[in-house]
């Protein structure tokens, strides 16, 4: 703001002069704008969805459906007193022309800008409304989808053809055609980026389409005969052809179940499965963005990352001790966008477990299952942290994050725009653990009934291989923010007649502050930074709930109950809304009451 402004008065001029250097010709303004107009949306949202096909049986018992599904989707938003950047600045650079009335800078000596009305910032309620309406404008977007979907499918048994020991074969054979398509625009105001919006330009995207074919087997190979209950073994399997540059890829899983006795059930299952890329993930046009980013060769930062970090900041031209005061001071600007060359992810996973339901425990059913799961080609929206930390963090600065980062300025400071936050195909993740369920229903009389249920997981592994020039690379993700090592629910309901009242208990686990190579010994590797800070978990935290209700009748039920009980907070610092701190509930105390009803 220039101290010629006509809205500044001269005292206030001359106190704000006194705070400056000598010869400051202008000064920043800061003020929660609340008079210059709500920010708002509207949004409408039509689906409509048209479905023909026909099932029927043939072959005495063998069934079939054929489908033909076509949706659409549409969107309209409106955003009301979006600021027009360019209108504002010219609006509140307020000055008196030659006959001492107050007019835009732009219209002191001759008018180039007949719409501008000066915009008095010096107090609430200040502006006017002419003003208002000439900085503010009410922006649209037009949204649309569509999916067009075939389907046909068989199942049957062969109970009319053979038996094997434990019953008939059971298939299902099936094939599917889908297509996609989507799209939206901003007005180009909004596309033009002269709004408190970014820039957005239009997403129009190729169609999406594939064809797939699929078939299932269930072989029941024994059952009811000593030491051998059930013996059954099933497979499937399914092929896809994508357009694009995921191509064709199969799918499948074998599983196997054994019951020695009635009360306890062995199961293993092994399966390869794929998911492809969306129309955003490969198109997403580039938009502008921010974020407050901590540099790495940032002498902040440079000891809190592998021991590659300081190199690779030196091999990029930023000198020993740097400082960088601009991303320390606001946020960075970077472009965010879908990515063409992605393929598709790849996992798979080994599970194998029990189910004992003893018949001398009635109620009593626990499960206990081991999983082993790998996926590759990760397809991951990689945040602009991740970017450049996983750009410096690498064996050297050949790799394919250091690719989406621009060349640094000459003084070492980030590019405008930084980087090009996208999604990536990661190398790997690894999850292993144990999943357990254990469930106890008891009836006290023909009016009384309590269940008790405890559904937990115990993490044994949880590791990122996203370094595709050094696969072999692990980056623990056990015990952060967002992946404790426990994760426990436990409920009890207690119901008479028609009343019925529950508690539950939700446990999660200690987690680290920060990433848990900077303060742990990791794979054999010192912590990279011990001393990060004296704190150095999260600690463990237990949820209460309750919550009663009553059947009124066979329609009607009311309900209400307390989540929260104990009001507990998230950890301090945190505010239980980002990827990994939103494993904390941020409302707090929370009681509501409800009724349904059936009709």
């Amino acid at each position: 703001m220039y101290f010629d402004n006509a809205f500044l008065r001269p005292e206030a001029a001359a106190t704000i002069r006194s705070l400056l250097p000598a010869g400051s010709e202008y000064f920043r303004l800061n003020r929660n704008n609340n008079d210059l107009g709500t920010r708002d949306e509207f949004d409408r949202r039509d689906t409509y969805r048209i479905v023909v096909g026909a099932e029927g049986t043939f072959n005495d018992d063998w069934k079939y459906d054929f489908s033909v599904n076509y949706g659409e989707f549409q969107s309209r938003s409106k955003f009301y007193n979006n600021r027009i950047e360019s209108r504002f600045l010219k609006a509140a650079d307020a000055v008196r022309n030659g006959s001492g009335q107050i007019v835009c800078r732009v219209n002191q000596v001759t008018v180039t800008d007949a719409a501008c009305v000066p915009l008095n910032l010096f107090g609430n309620g200040a502006p006017s409304q002419a003003a208002l309406n000439y900085i503010n404008t009410t922006s649209t977007r037009r949204g649309k989808a569509t999916e067009f979907d075939v389907t046909a499918n068989v199942v049957g048994d062969s109970s009319q053809l053979f038996e094997l020991p434990g019953g008939p074969v059971k298939f299902a054979i099936g094939a599917e055609y889908r297509r996609e398509t989507a799209s939206y625009a901003y007005d180009d105001t909004i596309k033009g980026g002269d709004t408190f919006f970014n820039a957005i330009p239009d997403f129009r995207p190729p169609s999406f389409s594939v064809k797939e074919a699929y078939g299932e087997l269930e072989l029941p190979l024994l059952k009811d005969l000593p030491f051998a209950q059930e013996l059954s073994i099933s497979a499937a399997g399914r092929v896809a052809d994508y357009k694009g540059s995921t191509g064709t890829v199969w799918a499948y899983n074998v599983g196997g179940l054994y019951a020695p006795v009635r009360d306890l059930k062995f199961r293993v299952n092994y399966s390869k499965s794929v998911r492809a890329p969306t129309l955003g993930d490969l198109y997403s046009s580039p938009s502008q963005n921010f974020d407050q980013l901590n540099d790495p060769c940032d002498v902040l930062y440079i000891n809190t990352g592998k021991p590659t970090r300081a190199a690779n900041c030196a091999a990029a031209g930023v000198p020993v001790g740097f400082e960088n005061t601009v991303a320390r001071a606001g946020s960075t600007d970077f472009l965010s966008a879908g990515n063409p060359n992605l393929k598709a992810e790849q996992s798979r996973s080994l599970t194998y477990g029990a189910i004992f339901q003893p018949s001398f425990v009635p109620g009593l059913a626990v499960t206990v299952d081991y999983y082993d799961i790998k996926i590759n080609k990760v397809i991951s929206a990689v945040d602009a942290q991740t970017i450049l930390n996983a750009c410096y963090d690498a064996a050297s600065l050949n790799n394919q994050f250091c690719g989406f980062i621009n060349p640094r300025q000459s003084n070492g400071l980030f590019a405008r725009p930084a980087l090009l936050q996208t999604v990536v195909n990661f190398a790997a993740q690894r999850a292993k653990g144990i999943d357990f369920d254990a469930s106890y229903n008891r009836r006290f009389g023909p009016d009384t009934k309590a269940v008790l249920r405890v559904v937990g997981t115990w993490v044994r592994t949880r590791t990122n291989y996203p370094y595709l020039d050094d696969p072999n690379q692990p980056d623990r993700v056990k015990g952060e923010l967002g992946d404790p090592v426990w994760n426990v629910n436990a409920s009890i309901d207690l119901t008479h007649k028609n009343f019925t009242l529950g508690y539950q208990l939700r446990y999660i686990g200690r987690q680290s502050i920060t990433d848990w190579e900077a303060q742990h010994d990791t794979y054999g590797e010192p912590a990279r930074d011990p001393n990060y800070a004296d704190v150095v978990y999260y600690p463990k935290v237990i949820y209460h709930a309750v919550r009663a209700s009553v059947d009124v009748d066979k329609s009607f039920t009311l309900y209400g109950g307390v989540d929260n009980l104990t009001d507990k907070r998230p950890p301090y610092g945190l505010l239980g809304t980002g990827d990994g701190d939103g494993i904390y509930d941020n409302i707090g105390r929370f009681m509501y009451v409800g009724v349904s009803a059936k009709f």
